[in-house]
């Protein structure tokens, strides 16, 4: 048996209770109340951590891609970058296992997993478009193609709300497919967050964080660079973040940007890395792991935007 995502463990712990700490540390905070999700999310990760035609676990990053390239259909004049081999195989198994549930089990799913009201919307466009082919708007004046895109919009949205007015077992068709797309794409970011934590060997080197206060409103950590009188600092900031849940009975998810940073001797600062992360967890997972990079060889780290160097040649 392969354990591609073994390394994980470091942080995610023992394999039994994997997929309930990987759902944590991707925000979503109920999931380990479900026991149709974590045995979706087991049966995925054993899946991909199988699967032969992997190669190398980083290759299921491009999982988190999922939304933007598997259930669309073809459009005439444009195509879209293809998936490799790897995430058809996982989209496909992932489809077919979804396809497999209750409807019930799939509301489960929705509610442990959060799924929004917006990907669910793009879904079922996908899903009708699917079906009936292209569509076409009749609009002639920028105006009136926006007053036509507002109706479908509205359209969309109350086909969508079927979802939470009739009784699971009485879904149309194409509802029961956009859900079951749109919770695809929510599975394979699961397993697109345990590759990330499969990359290391070991757990990034833990920092001191200071909790926000009167002075400062994020949580943060001064780092010394070893050998010099210089500090890095590294930042984690809730963000705002206006996905709607479908169901009322989902736990809303969050967003954290996290960064890593410098001064200069003017006292601005200077950008060296940052992103965002799901929960606070991941937010410090990455800081941290950014930071470890740095530290390992600081004296070529150079800001990616500005390119000042952290450690100025003398």
């Amino acid at each position: 048996m392969t354990r591609r995502f073994e390394n994980a463990g470091v942080v995610l712990g023992p394999v039994g209770g994997r997929s309930s700490a990987l759902c944590r540390f991707a925000g979503h905070v109920n999931a380990e109340r479900s026991t149709a999700t974590l045995a979706v999310v087991d049966a995925a990760l054993a899946y991909a951590e199988e699967l032969e035609s992997l190669v190398d676990v980083r290759e299921l990053l491009e999982l988190w891609k999922l939304a933007h390239l598997w259930g669309h259909p073809e459009v005439p004049d444009f195509e879209r970058p293809p998936l490799s081999t790897v995430s058809r195989a996982i989209a496909g198994y992932l489809q077919n296992l979804l396809e497999q549930l209750t409807p019930e089990q799939l509301r489960e799913l929705g509610i442990a997993l959060s799924v929004s009201h917006e990907m669910v919307a793009l879904a079922l466009e996908l899903v009708e478009e699917a079906a009936a082919g292209s569509r076409e708007f009749q609009a002639q004046t920028m105006a009136e193609y926006e007053a036509e895109r507002q109706l479908d919009d509205d359209r969309v949205g109350d086909a969508v709300d079927v979802l939470l007015l009739d009784a699971p077992g009485d879904w149309p068709p194409l509802q029961r497919a956009a859900l079951t797309l749109a919770l695809v794409w929510d599975v394979a970011d699961l397993i697109a967050y345990a590759a990330e934590l499969s990359t290391v060997d070991v757990l990034p080197a833990p920092l001191l964080w200071q909790a926000p206060g009167a002075d400062h409103n994020c949580a943060s950590s001064r780092v010394p660079v070893p050998g010099t009188d210089l500090l890095v600092w590294t930042k984690i900031d809730p963000a705002p973040f206006d996905a709607r849940p479908l169901w009322s009975q989902a736990a809303r998810l969050g967003l954290w940007c996290w960064s890593l940073d410098w001064q200069r001797a003017d006292g601005t600062p200077v950008l060296y890395s940052g992103g965002r992360a799901p929960s606070p967890a991941a937010a410090r997972w990455r800081a941290q792991r950014a930071t470890q990079n740095l530290l390992a060889d600081p004296y070529r780290a150079k800001s990616p935007v500005s390119g000042d160097p952290l450690i100025t040649p003398r």
